[in-house]
């Protein structure tokens, strides 16, 4: 039990001091993992060093990095703890000072082991047989007040020894093997010392939900460092999907949280192939024996399965990581993540923050995080296109948001998919807008591919499409049948469709905008009948530039080399005159 001596004397501001200590050395470790990804590591790559010894030295420097980040999340930690540990001490010595205070405003006084005493007005009217006055407490009237002040400061002196307690037994288990291997166990242990300390602060209840991304801008910024450090390193899963904050800082609480997804669904796999049941099941009839693959061995591969996909998503990601430097590709920011059913990825070739020219480019039907690969490809390609065709800073997103239909026939053609996710891309826009520099140009591209293009449409036809440009690529129908209705300015809504593409014929049915039969004006003044139908932004009458467009088929629209590719990265960049058109 804390007494009451150590509480009245104590010094909370001593362990805000050794936090602020030990966030400092969480963000020495923040840098040297930047420096090491980003310069060294990024810098062999660029060079193109090529051979044994430069593969392993690519492999000690990302066991570095890691060991960075997990260094840098186990001192944030520390810090989250240690202030909670303070905020606590100081609330407990708070309503421990009120009690004394207000025990001697009313006439009492408290002794340095916390009791409360006062004066005996006048003696007791009975005598002892020795002829004194014995003192009895029950016929004061001012016991029970008394006890009112001591009950407060008991409950005080409890208070604080539960904090101590309670934070001294966090503290103790923010421990690591001592040696350079973080394995899965220990980003698993930190995972789950992040939720500890995050429910044992509370702190999850000062992160807004439901707000605009603005909102959310206003609030990230009106904290402290401390307190952005704490959010950071409790709560990554809800800071790193905050439309509105840095992209700096939803990187940061995006690899956390991806680092002990993964390290999490390694330990599944592993346990779950270190029990494989038995395969085959032999079963007697009347054509005697037959093997057959027991329940069991199904529903333990469909686990296998699942976990196997997931992680390869989640690989397909920290690759793009590791290719920092490739090529000329810029630093990688993940500003959102889930693996939850499909999966959620959106991750950006250099900061948006800071770009002059921003592409933010939506995947179509089947999209899920096992897949997730091409589409950041595509991605790469796109930047490393528009990259050349200005000397101002490029990002290029791939915005995997929403839940995508998963299959051609069953699920495409209903446009709910695009619907849904409508909401979360237009967030997402706005989020880019409040986050990014004030003090640099900003000219924003909404690029979609397929059933991508139906969320576009279903956003500017819901809510609102803040940005500058529209590319379309194989589109089956937006929803709305003519490029103004997208929201842009006149002039800058681009389609591609490709030899071979059939989904704009197709999914026109289902998506694109219906115009009925009616009589116009012909050539000649004569009125023509129009038999009406389904438009798509393939049609003349919708009024899209229609760029050259020199692949084939529905997914090569981001081929390196091609036509196609550098009629994107000439809008992206802004050089329409450089963008052909047919």
């Amino acid at each position: 039990m804390v007494t009451y001596q150590q509480l009245r004397d104590a010094t909370p501001a001593t362990y805000e001091r050794y936090a602020t200590a030990w966030r400092t050395v969480g963000a020495a470790m923040s840098e040297a993992k930047d420096r090491v990804e980003a310069q060294v590591a990024a810098g062999m790559r660029k060079a193109d060093l090529k051979g044994a010894g430069a593969e392993a030295a690519q492999r000690r420097l990302r066991t570095l990095a890691e060991n960075h980040h997990f260094t840098q999340l186990q001192c944030a930690l520390i810090h989250a703890a240690l202030s909670g540990l303070a905020t606590d001490l100081t609330a407990a010595q708070r309503r421990l000072a009120a009690a004394g205070e207000d025990a001697r405003a009313a006439g009492f006084t408290v002794q340095d082991d916390g009791s409360v005493h006062w004066e005996v007005a006048a003696p007791h009217a009975d005598r002892g047989a020795d002829g004194s006055t014995p003192y009895s407490p029950l016929a004061d009237g001012r016991a029970a007040e008394a006890q009112l002040y001591a009950d407060r400061i008991t409950a005080a002196l409890q208070e604080a020894a539960d904090a101590d307690q309670g934070w001294r037994a966090r503290l103790d288990a923010l421990t690591a093997d001592n040696d350079l291997d973080v394995t899965d166990e220990d980003w698993v242990d930190a995972g789950e010392d992040t939720e500890a300390v995050g429910e044992a602060t509370g702190s999850a209840d000062d992160i807004p939900a439901g707000g605009s991304p603005a909102a959310n801008a206003a609030w990230w910024a009106s904290l402290t460092p401390d307190e952005r450090a704490r959010h950071l390193a409790l709560h990554p899963e809800r800071i790193g999907a905050l439309d509105g904050l840095p992209a700096e800082a939803r990187d940061e609480a995006n690899r956390a949280h991806l680092a002990t997804e993964a390290a999490t669904v390694q330990m599944k796999l592993d346990e779950l192939r270190a029990n494989e049941p038995e395969k085959y099941r032999v079963l007697n009839g009347m054509g005697g024996e037959q093997r057959t693959t027991s329940p069991e061995w199904n529903a333990w591969r469909a686990q296998v399965t699942r976990y196997e996909n997931t992680r390869g998503g989640i690989a397909a990601i920290e690759k793009r990581f590791a290719q920092t430097g490739e090529r000329g590709l810029p630093e990688a920011y993940l500003l959102g993540f889930s693996a939850e059913a499909d999966g959620r990825v959106i991750l950006a070739n250099g900061n948006p923050d800071t770009a002059h020219h921003t592409a933010v480019y939506v995947p179509g039907t089947t999209t899920d995080l096992p897949g997730i690969g091409g589409d950041l490809r595509r991605m790469d390609e796109l930047w490393r296109a528009s990259a050349v065709r200005t000397g101002d800073p490029v990002s290029t997103i791939t915005w995997f948001g929403y839940d995508a239909p998963d299959d051609i026939v069953k699920d495409s053609p209903f446009s709910h998919y695009a619907d849904d996710g409508a909401g979360s891309y237009s967030s997402f826009l706005h989020g880019l807008d409040a986050a990014h520099d004030q003090q640099t140009p900003s000219h924003t591209t909404a690029i979609g591919h397929s059933y991508g293009t139906t969320l576009i449409g279903s956003t500017a036809r819901q809510f609102d499409l803040p940005v500058d440009d529209v590319i379309l690529a194989g589109s089956p129908g937006v929803q709305v049948g003519n490029a103004s209705d997208l929201g842009v300015p006149h002039g800058h809504v681009w389609n591609q469709e490709a030899r071979g593409d059939h989904v704009p014929d197709i999914g026109q049915f289902g998506h694109g905008a219906y115009e009925p039969p009616h009589m116009e004006v012909g050539p000649s003044r004569v009125p023509v009948f129009d038999p009406g139908g389904f438009i798509v932004p393939s049609d003349p009458e919708f009024g899209a530039n229609q760029l050259t467009t020199d692949t084939e088929g529905h997914s090569d629209y981001w081929k390196r080399g091609t036509q196609s590719l550098d009629n994107q990265a000439a809008v992206v960049a802004g050089k329409y005159h450089l963008a052909q058109t047919q």
